[in-house]
């Protein structure tokens, strides 16, 4: 990965190595799996799964969204916005995009991949980006197909298997974001196409909430310096506060 760093972004500071924060994860997976969820409350974490992942991907797209507008288009996604409604028809592509992973891991199970086509349905745009991109970091249009192709074959590999479901998460988002397959909506994409390898193993998506924006950022940047370890922490943070949310739902219940 290339390109220098940002270097207004501020330093992230983390607390803890990232063996504890993996470790972490798995203790609150194990949590959660040792709970008996009815039906109806399985469907409620996965409603509330997407609502938090739709409301998080957007507002670090820079869309004014609330959070009561996320939760009516994901309880109701069958309604139809205004074509001039543009925030509500960001929404909707996004819940899309995510029931389009987890329909595909109903099917599949672990043995889900993310491949080229899959990625492209997981774009409004519906097709790769055929300009140059917006950084020195973007691959030329023509070379596309090929870097695209052959990251999808890495994360098919039995090497990138061995990887913790957060490190491989990690990779992908940054790769994704770095070739930048779209003329838009590149990083919402990208955190779709991540979760996929979150939920798989029966993890949450992806959400990073408003809050953790600044560290996100940050963690981008020292990703396209080769350094994943700042986005992996950060990954796994993000998952351990969504069981956490999850554990405390049901205790209230």
């Amino acid at each position: 990965m290339q390109g220098p760093p940002n270097r207004r972004t501020p330093p992230i500071l983390f607390t803890r190595p990232t063996h504890e924060w993996l470790s972490r994860v798995d203790q609150r997976q194990k949590q959660l799996a040792a709970l008996e969820f009815t039906r109806e409350q399985k469907e409620s974490l996965t409603r509330r799964h997407e609502f938090e992942f739709a409301y998080s991907v957007l507002t670090l797209e820079g869309l004014t969204v609330s959070r009561e507008e996320v939760a009516d288009l994901v309880l109701s996604p069958t309604t139809h916005p205004n074509e001039s409604d543009r925030d509500a028809r960001a929404i909707l592509e996004v819940i899309q995009s995510l029931r389009t992973i987890e329909a595909l891991i109903q099917s599949s199970g672990r043995g889900a991949e993310l491949s080229p086509e899959l990625l492209v349905n997981l774009n409004p745009a519906g097709s790769f980006r055929i300009t140059p991109g917006d950084s020195n970091r973007s691959i030329k249009p023509e070379h596309l197909a090929a870097a695209i192709e052959g990251a999808c074959r890495w994360y098919s590999a039995e090497s990138f298997a061995e990887l913790h479901p957060v490190e491989q998460a990690s990779i992908v988002l940054l790769r994704l974001i770095e070739i930048q397959p779209f003329e838009n909506a590149n990083e919402r994409s990208a955190l779709t196409a991540a979760s996929l390898f979150t939920l798989r193993r029966e993890l949450p998506p992806i959400n990073i909430s408003p809050e953790m924006e600044t560290t996100f950022r940050a963690a981008l940047a020292e990703g396209l310096q080769m350094n994943t370890k700042p986005m992996v922490e950060l990954i796994a943070e993000a998952l351990e506060r969504t069981m956490i949310e999850a554990l405390e739902g049901f205790r209230k219940t």
